[in-house]
């Protein structure tokens, strides 16, 4: 029998019913043998997230604050989870050793990583599965940095002779024993390093919703769900504002060729999104489209630039050096215009500026604020001339005004900027251009 991995998000463990329910998904598919979980998510709008309240209790130990009355709501949310499913798995000591490190100055990656530890050690109980602590199997560098082949070797050594296993997301460990974590959403990437690791032929991602929509459903009434798309796409997607899946989780299952699946556990029985390597077939018009508020171009113009050996690579060492990235680049004759995020070039908005004019001495140099960036994404798509013209015309017959384009060359994306007073114009005029008819509910 094949294996499967699936990874259960914050709103599908929120409490003890919600447990119950992933139980029975397990139990609907045999081959669901390894489990990743993360925190506790909201039981309701006014609820706040494990993770959030693991944060609270980490700066309460920084002020000198009372770490015990910050604990106590998440002590309090397990054993009522603990009492819902009548288990006999007693944590007080785990709670009380977790409170003790915090009091006594726990890292800040330890601290917010006990929620998805004590709510993997409940899973593990309740499915009568193996627990296993990715601090000792999900291995960081001394830099930081996630080391995917060490984590390969350990938990693949791990696993064998397992009959599946359950391993909390989001964290792994350094070399000296500390605890680090991904960024926030990384329970995802947790879940692609155990279906790599376990052989896994599909990686099922359980989150609130029926798979990846076409378009941020916040600023799109009702957006038609993806049935299927490829590696690529949905991590283009994912790194311009897309939220079903980290874009890092892409990487671990693309190497090992492993379908993800995205899942609703609330409505198991839906489509869902599968994430292939490739699809056969002609290339359709456009997949989906992201788009993210919040950028910043920094504009710089001087005659004859182009023929100035190295003039780009002047401009991109002065970014360089201020610590600002940069994510999209356009350049005509005599000019260069580099998009960054507004929060971070306003660190060093101005020693940037002077970097630059004393580097290349431009004729012109500017930054051009409250900039949205929307990405529309589809195979083979920015190659076909149609595609382009039915872009621009929506967007131009919704009276918006294109600031900035960037266009692949892998033909797979084309990148607008425009003002963001324009950009839930933008977004609806492009999607009721290419899924005109298609909503959610259809």
């Amino acid at each position: 029998m094949d294996r499967i991995t699936a990874k259960f998000g914050g709103t599908s463990l929120a409490d003890a019913a919600h447990f119950r329910r992933v139980r029975e998904i397990l139990a609907g598919n045999l081959a669901r043998r390894f489990v990743v979980v993360s925190a506790p998510g909201k039981r309701s709008g006014q609820d706040a997230k494990i993770t959030d309240l693991l944060y609270d209790c980490h700066q309460a130990a920084r002020a000198g604050g009372d770490v015990a009355s910050a604990f106590a709501p998440v002590e309090v949310r397990f054993r009522e989870i603990l009492a819902g499913l009548n288990l006999n798995l007693d944590l007080s000591e785990e709670f009380r050793a977790t409170q003790w490190a915090m009091e006594r100055g726990a890292g800040q990656a330890f601290c917010v990583s006990r929620g998805e530890y004590f709510s993997g050690r409940i899973m593990a109980a309740l499915l009568g599965l193996p627990f296993i602590d990715p601090a000792q199997c999900v291995f960081f560098d001394e830099h930081g940095q996630f080391d995917g082949e060490a984590a390969q070797r350990t938990l693949q050594e791990k696993l064998q002779g397992l009959p599946g296993a359950v391993m909390p997301g989001f964290y792994g460990g350094m070399p000296d024993g500390a605890v680090a974590t991904f960024a926030r959403g990384g329970s995802d990437i947790s879940g692609a390093i155990l279906a790599r690791a376990s052989g896994s032929a599909v990686y099922e991602n359980w989150t609130d919703v029926s798979g990846v929509l076409a378009a941020d459903p916040r600023v799109v009434e009702n957006p038609a769900p993806i049935g299927c798309m490829t590696y690529t796409e949905v991590r283009e997607l994912a790194y311009l504002g897309a939220t079903v899946l980290h874009e890092d989780a892409i990487y671990p299952a693309k190497v090992a060729g492993i379908p993800i699946h995205i899942c609703n556990t609330m409505a198991p029985g839906d489509g869902g999104t599968w994430i292939i390597a490739r699809q056969d077939g002609p290339a359709g018009d456009i997949t989906g489209l992201a788009g993210r508020r919040g950028y910043s171009a920094i504009q710089v113009e001087k005659e004859r630039s182009n023929t100035e050996v190295g003039y780009c690579r002047k401009i991109l060492s002065c970014l360089e050096k201020n610590g600002v990235p940069f994510e999209h680049l356009a350049t005509g004759i005599g000019s260069v215009s580099l998009v960054a995020p507004t929060p971070l070039l306003d660190r060093h908005r101005q020693s940037l500026l002077a970097d630059i004019q004393a580097a290349v001495h431009p004729d012109s140099l500017q930054i051009l604020d409250n900039l949205a960036m929307i990405a529309v994404v589809g195979r083979g798509m920015a190659g076909r001339p149609q595609v382009a013209a039915r872009l621009f015309s929506a967007v131009g017959e919704a009276g918006v005004n294109v600031r900035l384009i960037d266009q692949g060359t892998k033909e797979l994306n084309i990148v607008l900027g425009v003002d963001e007073a324009d950009y839930q114009r933008a977004t609806n005029a492009i999607y009721n251009r290419f899924f005109a008819g298609k909503r959610k509910e259809d």
